[in-house]
């Protein structure tokens, strides 16, 4: 596929996502019973499908795992038993395996002596019993000896050539079997005529071992065990009944040893879709289709022979129990959507006309008719009160409508008076400027440098009437403060300044910040103090905020007049007037206080303003603001 078709298939899965959420959105704005129906299903519904379905898989797969571990421990456990099983056959052919005892009826020639062959079988058959009188052991089943006889302890009178040529025909006499465990298949009981009619106990497995000399390595005999299936089985009967599931056991070559399937043990062959599994499948826990059914499928090997266990369950047995409850909260589920439709009939048949004839008012409102009232008197409980409300409300909005019409004609008129009352201040400047003039005609610049002084700051304090202005104006409106206490305290102060003009170039301040602290310098630093007092302002520009910072060389103050005035500032609990014939108390933080609180409520910032001081030392007054754009302050 070429990239143009990439590029078309795109753009057409974004058109029909377009045209989906457009459909969607015309059906949400559609009436409140469609919308009612909507959101039940999206908000609802949906939701509780999605919720309940991810929590099924997760269950379900939770519970599939769960049983992968559980078959997997169960397959261990009959790999085990029936380990124990083979292990006994090994020790029982062990513990005979160089007896003196079976070589000395080996070593026996009958020539037809029929009747002494019996008797020596039965001697043999109590040699074993003697060895093991409680039965706990497995037996051996036949012997073939070198002697070429055939001693048949399950039917001793059953000693015919066609057990002679079965037994050789397995291997009896075979070199190159040595002395290894030889395990046969499921078969027919070659040892015995007598059928019991059930096919677990008339099948058997049967092991054969070569007896070799342990010094000269000739053969002796050859030991056979017949063990009937039914033995195995019920190693892992109740295992297999539990899981709900088939076991098999088969060789190295996937031929069958025994199975809980019955069917199975009849035809001695498993199924070819297990059969394969167990020649193809490495060991561990798969998952299988087997006729068209997912089934869990365990391969364990077994140590002592050359076996493995086939286990098969069904996944639907495993996950039964979740697949049901998931089928009677689908069955809830149903119910419940069932139960939302009655509501939500009944709800609009209920609340939905009176909300309708609201709409149609509202709807007259917004054409200019503010006269649309409702009657509620048809109407009962809530949307009676809510219809009341609304009377009520265009009642106060026509109400309103008038108040606000006076409001604007009294607001012109004030705007009027105010820019009457203009006039004053321009007259003041002139006044002054002529002072001005007059002190340099008549020799005394230095009258002129105060008025000139006093005028430039009367001027930056009026403004254009604005309250936020830029750095630059209120440093300004500073120096012009000081050039007029430097008129009257000569060379008793000095003041000095760092400022970084082209760094604030662009932030504003709010109006009359800086000057009130710089005014407390000259009226409360000075007092008894015999050395010029130094005023030093420096401003400094940080990430969020400016810092500004007034320190002086004065008087000071001692601790529990920083106290008082660190209240005050926090407070505002000051007297503005003091008690007759007393004098105004040094450092009430009334002009710091107003500074806090101007800049608390302009810019929302609280505590900015701080003070450290130190009696005989000097005082510090730390002043912080949040950056304010000149661009911002314009559009205020």
């Amino acid at each position: 596929m070429s990239t143009g078709d990439y590029t078309t298939d795109g753009n057409e899965r974004d058109d029909g996502m377009r045209d989906l959420w457009k459909r969607l959105s015309h059906y949400m704005n559609r009436g409140l019973r469609q919308q009612l129906f909507f959101y039940l299903v999206v908000g609802v519904l949906l939701p509780f499908t999605v919720v309940a379905s991810v929590l099924f898989l997760k269950t379900r797969m939770e519970m599939k795992n769960q049983a992968i571990g559980n078959i997997r421990q169960r397959a261990d456990a009959i790999a085990a038993q029936v380990d124990e099983l083979l292990y006994n056959v090994q020790l029982v052919s062990d513990k005979f395996a160089y007896d003196a005892e079976i070589e000395d009826f080996l070593a026996r020639d009958y020539d037809r002596a029929t009747i002494e062959k019996q008797r020596d079988i039965y001697e043999l058959n109590n040699y074993f019993l003697k060895t093991d009188p409680l039965g706990k052991s497995h037996r051996i089943s036949a012997i073939y000896g070198n002697n070429k006889e055939v001693y048949n302890f399950l039917d001793p009178y059953f000693q015919g050539e066609d057990i002679k040529r079965i037994m050789i025909g397995m291997g009896a006499v075979d070199r190159t079997k040595l002395s290894m465990f030889q395990w046969q298949p499921l078969q027919s009981n070659f040892l015995s005529r007598t059928k019991k009619g059930d096919v677990r106990t008339d099948q058997v497995i049967t092991c054969m071992r070569r007896i070799l000399h342990p010094f000269t390595g000739t053969w002796l005999y050859t030991q056979f065990f017949v063990l009937e299936e039914n033995q195995v089985y019920q190693l892992y009967k109740a295992s297999a009944e539990e899981m709900k599931g088939t076991v098999y056991i088969v060789d190295g070559s996937g031929r069958l040893v025994s199975s809980s399937d019955q069917n199975a043990v009849e035809t001695c062959r498993m199924p070819e879709r297990i059969m394969e599994l167990a020649e193809a499948a490495e060991e561990g826990s798969h998952q299988i289709k087997y006729n068209d059914e997912p089934y869990i499928t365990d391969l364990s090997p077994l140590n002592n022979a050359d076996w493995q266990i086939v286990t098969v369950v069904p996944l639907s047995a495993a996950t039964a129990p979740v697949d049901r409850l998931f089928k009677e909260i689908i069955a809830a589920m149903v119910v419940c959507v069932t139960a939302c439709i009655a509501i939500i009939n009944w709800i609009s048949r209920r609340f939905l006309q009176p909300v309708e004839v609201l709409d149609a008012s509202m709807k007259e409102v917004y054409d200019g008719n503010l006269e649309a009232y409702v009657e509620p008197e048809a109407y009962q409980g809530e949307i009676k009160s809510m219809m009341m409300y609304y009377n009520a409300m265009l009642v106060q909005i026509n109400h309103y409508i008038k108040e606000q019409v006076e409001s604007e004609k009294k607001k012109k008129e004030l705007e009027l008076e105010v820019l009457m009352g203009q006039i004053n201040p321009h007259f003041l400047y002139n006044t002054l400027e002529n002072i001005v003039w007059k002190s340099n005609e008549v020799g005394r610049p230095d009258i002129g440098r105060i008025a000139a002084a006093l005028g430039r700051l009367y001027r930056l304090s009026i403004g254009n009437g604005e309250t936020i202005v830029p750095i630059r104006q209120e440093v300004e409106h500073v120096m012009a403060y000081v050039n007029i206490q430097k008129n009257r305290y000569k060379e008793r102060i000095e003041f000095d300044s760092t400022v970084d003009y082209d760094q604030l170039y662009n932030y504003a301040m709010i109006k009359l910040t800086l000057q009130p602290v710089v005014e407390n310098c000259f009226m409360y630093g000075m007092e008894g103090i015999d050395r010029v007092l130094k005023i030093r302002l420096d401003i400094r520009e940080e990430a969020e905020v400016i810092r500004f910072r007034v320190a002086d060389n004065g008087c000071g103050m001692a601790r529990s007049q920083l106290k008082e005035v660190r209240r005050q500032i926090e407070a505002g609990a000051v007297r503005c007037e003091t008690e007759p014939g007393k004098r105004r108390r040094k450092g009430t933080g009334i002009g710091l206080y107003s500074v806090k609180e101007r800049i608390a409520i302009y810019t929302g910032y609280k505590n900015s303003v701080q003070v450290l001081s130190k009696q005989g030392a000097g005082t510090i007054v730390m002043i912080t603001v949040p950056k304010i754009l000149v661009k911002d302050k314009n559009n205020q």
